[in-house]
């Protein structure tokens, strides 16, 4: 399989803008994510109502997901793309007008609604101008422009929010928005949902699916919704476990691990021409497990630093080019709701993963916690031998 980060091909003018679009935006994404809760704490409230909003904020998120999925390929990825990042714009654009703490927490329950609308929309288009030799390279580009985006914002939103104030740095958060919404309007639409339901049959472009083919489209899901499952405790319990250990640096795990992940996005591709996409996911898989595991037994930084590169390898890998079969295994008048899907899986496997793990470290500790969502990864080697076993033929 030949494939290149940097193929005339793959970089056309929609390719660009959609990439643009999603670093851009991922700035005042970053924001209600990272600096949004050190506000709610200064303004008087609490890390409850940060839980409950988030909470608010994730259901509401699935819902339009679930609306969405079959919108974006009836209606077309064009008119979701402008309007949903024209909502975003919005909903970040009245956080510049308000210091209550009950609209604040209206508005971030509402950011479920306004991404839930625009983010799974960016993906699918970068399907759709791509071709299928470049698709995987694709995937990890788009994903990397987004992963920059969100390994810087953190920095500057936190030095504007004490230098000049939330105002300030909320209207950067809105500018940005804005400039990513006037982007949307120069990308051009790439799907006819009438032209693909009127043109032959067979071949993977036609309408409709088969058994085959919806398994094909469900093991993907399954895969990532294990991934993320076990990579949840990561996320959610590795600053307070570190803490608890000693490891006053433990955020160096994260900046490795995010360096890890854009490296490997942008290496995904070349690696594909020397060992199959089956190898590569099924090495990702352990990577991740072992990486996990790992964190049982840290309690030196080294150590720690060692399982953020495993798991920034192993993970991404596997989303990488899962995600891409997602794309790829469906006809185009069904990639809204493959891609879709594929995204939703994750956020359930996240969600899910913090509640469960979250009750095993109560009960039991760190130590178990992690050596449990280890051994959680392996079970994705399962699907994972199930799905590579499909005729290819099948898949195309």
């Amino acid at each position: 399989m030949k494939s290149n980060i940097l193929s005339r091909k793959l970089w056309n003018k929609d390719f660009i803008l959609i990439n643009l679009v999603c670093c851009i935006a991922s700035y005042p994404n970053s924001i209600l994510q990272s600096i949004l809760p050190v506000y709610i704490l200064d303004l008087g409230g609490s890390n409850a109502m940060t839980g409950f909003m988030m909470t608010g904020l994730t259901l509401l998120t699935m819902v339009t997901n679930l609306v969405m999925a079959p919108l974006i390929d009836r209606i077309g990825r064009k008119k979701l793309l402008v309007l949903g990042s024209g909502l975003f714009f919005l909903n970040t654009l009245l956080f510049c007008f308000t210091d209550n703490l009950t609209f604040i927490f209206a508005l971030r329950v509402l950011c479920g609604f306004t991404t839930g609308i625009f983010f799974p929309v960016p993906p699918i288009v970068v399907a759709d101008v791509t071709d299928e030799e470049h698709l995987v390279d694709a995937v990890g580009i788009f994903g990397a422009a987004g992963s920059i985006a969100f390994a810087v914002t953190p920095t500057i939103g936190l030095a504007l929010y004490n230098t000049f104030g939330s105002a300030v740095m909320f209207i950067s958060g809105a500018v940005m928005g804005g400039i990513s919404f006037v982007i949307t309007l120069f990308i051009e639409e790439h799907y006819s949902h009438a032209e693909r339901a009127d043109s032959a049959s067979g071949g993977r472009k036609a309408s409709g699916f088969s058994v085959p083919l919806l398994s094909l489209m469900l093991l993907p899901m399954l895969l990532n919704f294990i991934i993320t499952f076990s990579n949840s405790p990561v996320n959610t319990f590795l600053t307070p476990c570190g803490l608890s250990r000693g490891l006053r640096q433990i955020n160096l795990y994260f900046i490795i691990n995010q360096g890890t992940c854009i490296a490997t996005r942008l290496l995904v591709g070349s690696a594909l021409k020397k060992l199959s996409k089956k190898t590569c996911t099924f090495a990702g898989i352990l990577l991740t497990s072992a990486g996990t595991a790992m964190i049982a037994f840290a309690w030196s930084m080294p150590l720690m630093l060692l399982s953020a590169v495993a798991v920034g390898i192993g993970l991404t890998a596997v989303t990488q080019i899962f995600q891409a079969e997602s794309f790829s295994v469906v006809p185009e008048d069904h990639r809204g709701l493959a891609g879709t899907a594929f995204m939703l899986s994750g956020s359930i496997g996240t969600g899910l993963g913090s509640s469960v793990f979250g009750a095993v470290s109560a009960a039991a500790g760190y130590t178990i916690t992690y050596a449990l969502a280890g051994i959680s990864a392996l079970t994705g080697l399962v699907f994972h031998r199930r799905y590579w076993r499909k005729d290819k033929g099948t898949k195309k």
